[in-house]
């Protein structure tokens, strides 16, 4: 690969026939194994929720950078694993193909210039790992193969093969720069190493055709995407902040072991680079090389062990495919050199290997078993390509009857609808006027002023119309601390109308109040695992807003690694405690903590004048003791008091959709209990022990309803010795009613069973009491309990009913 001495007399050795014929099947290898059809459709699942949205955006025409911010860009509707819909279908597997065929030009080119020991390598990370080699692993690698051999060609004198790579160079970075916007920083340096490693060679013509090909393919591709020019710093200033908060806020930590061996792998690594840059430091056109795969591998290590689940394959397989190239950049590489690259790239197989169906009984060695059968469908599908058509279709159709909506659809007509939450495929598939908050999935949301974008999409006159609102926090995030801002505004300018399966429709007010950011002026001074009082009041809801720092040392694992996680503790006026996660960029936007919102349920009954679970008191709590020193010694805290809603009268349809089938509203209930889907119908989960009081008045009552319990506690470990629930009613005096439930003993009351109990007087204030306790053994594990149409009747009339039965 030197090219110390560019100006050869020697004439260029051509590439002969097997040579050629070599080069083209590992192209195809690398193509079949590669190239994908489309993903799973599920429209209410995160994922293919995100997916939709950049399919629905990039056929409505938004613009990126003022309309909508994400991570993936105008081509993002060709993520390889996206959920097309059937009309664009042969247009997607279109380009899905000419996409791996354009990487399988890349790696069949770096691939070549290689020694057959780092060839076979190679093959194997090809052959062994196709089910996971798409979409970051393969865009995070093929720079690393161009590069090289645009290096090697450029050596060699090879012109005509070294245009070729440029034009398809350039094309490749432009669209995958279009799809994942977040690539940016890689493209940058690939660009920039092309243009060093083409200078040195004196290949000026060619240096300056790759100076101006990449970005006036990206500009191109901007501006043929309907996207103005106006809109790409700021959508590029967007995604670097969307980027850096979530790297900040989504850490997820491993069992240590994955951990240490991830960090001796990266050392070694970094070992290895640093050696082969020092062997190559008189020679700029390789040091850019060496510096663009060092680039490569550590962006793989931070998107694979920042989040450190299924994510660490993309380390293991960008560094298995990257490393056997590394060596090959010194001059004269040592044998050791070469053979400790080899090593490195085969000791992540392991890593590969365990992310492959991680969470299910999995065996060492799947991935290899999976990939062949894998190897082997691509082949026919390529063939074939549209084979997987009739299927999606059917699975869409199926997917609209799921998730059909017709009493939403009736109130919200043609009029605009956006939906908090991570579901935003349910919209979409509605067919609603979706209109969306720029950053629309909201955990996103992570800097003050990604939260401001949100929040101002849900006030002012202009605002939507509807909102749907889906609770779905993750990782055990404060769930009103995810998009914390909008979440606040949305509570101040929108009522509830309707529950419909899983989403609460909210109405915009006829007035609007702007979002409310903490003033600076009301923060005070904490320390870590302080009890801090809140002075909660009835008429109020309590907005907490949290700062905190790292240390120099958070810092320096925040970079290299993943930021240490934070919690918050709350106390509850009845003395129990509550802990959940506390991202450290959405906490200084404040968020509400008291009352403790945490369901839809939850949500409805702030309107309704329902009591909620109040907040006493809060801490700050780290990770745990041991990484404690990772955080600044003090945190700065603020409390706002927001005026509550003044109570509303629900109508008919949010009493049955927070009660399903109840014939009255319960006075109060124990904080466990909330609404769910069960067997398709909507229900009240109970789990014991549960309460709930009703004030239906003076007088004596039959109380009747269903109660069961969720089908997965009849298969779930540990559930063999259930012995059921009492259903119990009673007054404040005299008798209790007992119904005993156990269909662990009876399989026959799966999955539910009516009960009456009465006739029971109601306490001399006129209250009954529901009561789901465990069944006769006391042993309430496995006791997930729920009851729906739950009526009150006064004997008298239950007596009518009864002598009108003829």
């Amino acid at each position: 690969m030197s090219v110390d001495n560019p100006q050869r007399s020697t004439p260029i050795r051509a590439i002969t026939a097997i040579e050629l014929i070599a080069m083209t099947l590992a192209g195809l290898l690398f193509l079949v194994a590669t190239v994908r059809f489309g993903g799973p459709v599920a429209g209410d699942e995160l994922d293919p929720s995100w997916r939709m949205v950049l399919n629905w955006a990039s056929t409505h025409g938004l613009h990126w950078g003022s309309d909508i911010a994400f991570t993936y860009g105008p081509l993002g509707y060709l993520f390889p694993l996206n959920a097309c819909d059937s009309a664009h279908y042969d247009a997607f597997v279109t380009m899905q193909i000419v996409l791996a065929g354009a990487a399988a030009f890349l790696f069949a080119n770096g691939w070549f210039v290689q020694r057959w020991p780092e060839r076979v390598v190679l093959a194997a990370a090809v052959i062994f790992t196709a089910p996971l080699l798409t979409a970051d692993p393969v865009w995070l690698a093929m720079p690393v193969f161009a590069i090289v051999g645009m290096h090697a060609h450029a050596a060699a004198g090879r012109r005509r093969a070294l245009w070729l790579l440029l034009v398809v160079a350039a094309l490749y970075a432009s669209t995958i720069l279009l799809i994942k916007m977040s690539t940016l920083l890689l493209i940058l340096i690939w660009w920039l190493a092309g243009i060093v490693v083409l200078l040195r060679a004196r290949m000026h013509r060619h240096a300056v055709a790759w100076l101006l090909l990449v970005p006036v393919c990206s500009l191109t591709l901007w501006m043929l995407s309907g996207q103005r020019f106006s809109d790409l710093l700021p959508f590029i200033a967007t995604v670097l902040e969307i980027s850096r908060g979530y790297t900040a806020a989504m850490g997820s930590f491993p069992p240590l072991r994955f951990d240490l061996y991830g960090l001796a792998v990266m050392g070694c690594v970094s070992g290895i680079g640093l050696w082969t840059a020092w062997r190559s430091r008189c020679d700029f056109a390789r040091l850019a090389c060496i510096a663009l795969c060092g680039f490569a591998i550590f962006i793989a290590w931070r998107a694979g062990f920042t989040r450190a689940d299924t994510h660490v394959a993309i380390f293991a397989l960008t560094a298995w495919l990257t490393l056997p190239l590394l060596a090959g950049m010194a001059p004269a590489a040592p044998p050791w050199l070469r053979a400790a690259s080899l090593s490195l790239a085969l000791a992540v197989a392991p890593l590969a290997d365990l992310t492959f169906n991680a969470g299910v009984d999995q065996k060492r060695g799947e991935l290899a078993i999976a990939s062949v059968d894998f190897l082997a469908s691509n082949i026919g599908l390529l063939v074939h390509p549209l084979t997987y058509r009739p299927a999606l279709e059917a699975a869409l159709a199926q997917e609209r009857i799921r998730l059909n909506l017709p009493k939403t659809r009736a109130i919200v007509g043609a009029r605009s609808i956006d939906l908090m939450g991570t579901q935003q495929g349910v919209v979409i598939t509605n067919g609603f006027a979706y209109r969306p908050a720029p950053v629309f999935q909201g955990y996103s949301a992570y800097t003050p002023r990604l939260q401001q974008l949100n929040a101002g999409a849900y006030s002012g006159p202009d605002r939507t119309d509807f909102v749907l609102l889906a609770y779905s926090p993750i990782d055990g995030n404060l769930p009103t601390s995810e998009n914390a801002l909008a979440f606040t505004t949305l509570y101040r300018n929108y009522h509830p109308v309707l529950v419909e399966q899983s989403y609460l429709l909210l109405e915009k007010d006829a007035e609007s109040a702007p979002p409310q950011p903490p003033t600076e002026a009301g923060w005070q001074h904490a320390t870590w695992g302080q009890w801090i009082e809140l002075s909660p009041a009835s008429e109020t809801v309590a907005v907490l807003a949290v700062r905190s720092e790292l240390s120099i040392a958070g810092k320096t694992m925040a970079n290299l690694l993943r930021e240490p996680e934070q919690f918050i503790e709350l106390e509850m006026a009845d003395g129990t405690t509550q802990r959940f996660r506390l991202g450290r960029g959405a906490a200084p936007g404040g968020f509400l903590v008291s009352p403790l919102v945490q369901s839809l349920d939850d949500y409805a009954r702030l309107f309704i004048g329902a009591e909620l679970p109040v907040v006493r008191r809060f801490r700050m709590l780290p990770q745990s003791d041991a990484l404690g020193t990772l955080f600044a010694s003090d945190i700065q805290w603020s409390v706002t008091q927001l005026p509550r809603r003044p109570r509303v009268e629900p109508p008919p349809t949010m009493l049955d959709a927070l009660f399903p089938g109840f014939s009255h509203w319960p006075q109060a209930w124990t904080a466990n209990i909330h609404t769910m889907l069960e067997q398709e119908h909507r229900v009240l989960f109970t789990p014991s022990p549960s309460r709930l009081s009703f004030k239906p008045g003076a007088g004596t009552y039959i109380v009747s309803g269903e109660i069961g319990i969720v089908l997965n506690a009849f298969t779930s470990a540990g559930c063999e010795a259930g012995d059921g629930v009492e259903v119990k009613v009673s007054g404040g005096s005299g008798e209790t009613l007992t119904y005993l439930y156990n269909p662990f003993a009876d399989a026959t009351l799966r999955p539910a069973r009516r009960f009456e109990l009465g006739p029971v007087n109601a306490d001399p204030n006129g209250v009954l009491f529901l009561d789901v306790a465990p069944g006769p053994a006391n042993n309430s594990d496995c006791d997930w309990a729920y009851v729906r149409d739950v009526k009150i009747r006064s004997i008298e009339d239950a007596d009518r009913t009864q002598n009108s039965i003829p």
